[in-house]
């Protein structure tokens, strides 16, 4: 996954030209939900995306009806 160089970035964020802004990979994929050999979501895996999407729409719906 692409990041900022922070290092780079915090050497050079002084420069009348502006700081030096450069992306590296700093080999982190993104995850995403368990699939098998062939590729395919297990059912306990989409349950479980199911369940926090859930409980997350929940907790969202709860602060607009409290706020």
């Amino acid at each position: 996954m692409l990041t900022l160089d922070t290092a780079t970035f915090a050497a050079t964020k002084d420069n009348p030209g502006g700081p030096i802004m450069l992306l590296v990979d700093d080999g982190v994929e993104p995850h995403g939900p368990v699939t098998d050999a062939e590729g395919n979501v297990s059912k306990a895996g989409a349950a479980a995306y199911l369940l926090a999407y859930a409980l997350l729409a929940g907790f969202v719906g709860y602060l607009f009806v409290a706020i």
